[in-house]
C-alpha cells in the first residue's frame, strides 16, 4: 500500500514536471546576497575575480609597477592565456587518450608511442609561447624586475605542490 502512494506521488511530480515548460528563474547577482563593484555577488565568479585582482595587487607590489607597466603586462598575459589555450587543451586530450590507452588490457604500444610523440610536440611548442611571452615582458620590465618575475616564477610550483 505505502508503495503503491509512493509511485503515485512520484508519478505525479514527473507529470509536472513534465509540463512545465517555464525555465526556473535564475537569480540575478546581487539578489542573493551583498554585491561587490564590479557587481559580482558571492558566487564562484565573485571569487575567482578578488583572486584575480590580489594576484595583480601582489605582482604590481612585488615587481614595483607603473601603471603603465601593470597594465600593458595585463594585456600581454591576457594575450599569452588566448594564445597558449589550444595548446593547453591538445596537451589535455592528449594526455587523457594516453592514460586511457595505458591502462587497457591490452594496449597499443605503437599508439602510446605515437601519443607521447604528440605530447612532446605540443610542450615545444608551449615552451615557444612562453620564451615569446617573456621576450615580449622583458620589453616592459626593466632588469632588476624581469629578474623578481623570473625568480617568482620558479617558486610558484614548490608553495603550490610543497616541494623545494
Amino acid at each position: 500500500m505505502t508503495a503503491l502512494i509512493a509511485g503515485l506521488l512520484g508519478s505525479t511530480g514527473t507529470v509536472f514536471a513534465a509540463s512545465n515548460d517555464q525555465p526556473a528563474p535564475c537569480a540575478r547577482p546581487g539578489i542573493s546576497g551583498p554585491v561587490d563593484a564590479r557587481g559580482y555577488g558571492k558566487g564562484p565568479e565573485a571569487r575567482f575575480a578578488r583572486q584575480q585582482e590580489m594576484r595583480q595587487n601582489r605582482m604590481k607590489q612585488a615587481l614595483d609597477l607603473s601603471d603603465s607597466q601593470e597594465a600593458k603586462m595585463m594585456e600581454l598575459r591576457r594575450g599569452f592565456y588566448q594564445e597558449s589555450r589550444p595548446v593547453r587543451q591538445t596537451m589535455r586530450n592528449l594526455k587523457r587518450d594516453l592514460a586511457l590507452e595505458s591502462v587497457k588490457k591490452f594496449p597499443d604500444q605503437r599508439k602510446i608511442a605515437n601519443l607521447t610523440q604528440r605530447i612532446g610536440q605540443q610542450s615545444v611548442r608551449m615552451a615557444q609561447l612562453e620564451s615569446r611571452h617573456l621576450r615580449k615582458l622583458a620589453t616592459v620590465l626593466d632588469a632588476r624586475q624581469m629578474d623578481r618575475l623570473l625568480q617568482m616564477k620558479d617558486n610558484v610550483g614548490g608553495k603550490r605542490f610543497n616541494r623545494g
